[in-house]
């Protein structure tokens, strides 16, 4: 793969995301335009992919074969065959562990900033593939659920990882509460609690809520996606990890939110409402449910992010 000669730097920031939207697990998410992470490569010529600074409050581990990002490049270098070598910066704005897509956006920042150097760049379904090699050490599986709205940004749907296909959907204007309260989950613990069989009365009726979620995407029908996006299967496996989930999502919805669920496998908990002035309020709400447990918490009021990634 030829590399463009007069480029040997390149930034790209990946917004933070939310995935499973509660009917959708590991098969929808979106894109917020709240907080992300950035990624700055600049080329060598040793052949070697060295992480030379993590800006983070958390720890995260400085070997290429471990951490998202770096791994994720490494693979894309080793498909591509691409052979300089490369330094790397991660500035982490999303917190590990939060339910936010942090993994997942170090990985996305890390391909588009290196897709950015090749002379004719890979297509995002591409990206979303080298991608997922960094979210597969970090949570233990190569779910796009994250990975895929962070670079095509929006509301998307992950019809197949192989072959990759992901659909953007159409989505009415939707205003996404953000409450991080101050626990930490991680993906790989949440997904070793679920159960590895649905009932088939489950399954049926989650099913039904999941089309029905997707309908009233299309239709722009707010009372539809209320009535729809309930998470019946995994919501109940998940809510003991996170410090009154029930009082806060309760909380949400009495404030008027069109629907409130974990945000990923939590800590976080996402909740929809249809301008920013009950945004708000709900917000407040939550917060204030939290707060009743002895738990602290950070928001982002967001609309969902139409663009994805892209290169500084």
């Amino acid at each position: 793969m030829l590399l463009k000669q007069d480029i040997n730097q390149v930034t790209a920031f990946a917004p933070a995301t939310s995935a499973n939207l509660g009917v959708g697990f590991d098969i929808m998410g979106l894109a917020l335009d709240a907080v992300g992470d950035k990624v700055t490569l600049t080329k060598r010529t040793d052949g070697q992919i060295v992480i030379e600074k993590i800006n983070s409050i958390t720890g995260l581990p400085l070997e290429a074969n471990k951490n998202t990002a770096s791994y994720a490049v490494t693979k894309m270098c080793e498909d591509l065959n691409i052979q300089c070598g490369f330094s790397m910066q991660i500035d982490k704005g999303i917190a590990m562990g939060s339910g936010m897509g942090g993994s997942a956006a170090s990985a996305v920042a890390a391909v588009v900033a290196l897709n950015g150097f090749l002379s004719t760049p890979v297509s995002k379904e591409k990206l979303v593939e080298y991608a997922l090699y960094g979210e597969e050490i970090a949570s233990g599986g190569k779910h796009a659920d994250n990975v895929a709205p962070c670079i095509f940004g929006g509301i998307t749907l992950i019809r197949s990882t192989n072959p990759m296909e992901v659909i953007n959907l159409p989505y009415p204007e939707l205003y996404c509460v953000i409450v991080h309260p101050h626990l930490q989950v991680e993906t790989k613990s949440a997904r070793g609690i679920l159960s590895p069989s649905v009932e088939m009365k489950q399954f049926v009726h989650q099913s039904a809520e999941l089309a029905a979620t997707i309908c009233a995407l299309y239709t722009k029908d707010i009372e539809l996606l209320r009535r729809s996006m309930q998470d019946l299967i995994i919501e109940p496996q998940r809510a003991k990890l996170v410090t009154g989930y029930y009082d806060v999502k309760s909380a949400a919805l009495d404030a008027g939110a069109i629907t409130a669920t974990l945000s990923g496998s939590g800590p976080s908990i996402l909740a929809f409402a249809t301008n920013k002035k009950q945004a708000n309020i709900v917000r407040d709400a939550m917060m204030k449910a939290f707060a009743e447990h002895n738990v602290e918490s950070d928001t982002w009021i967001s609309p969902i992010n139409p663009n994805g990634a892209y290169i500084i």
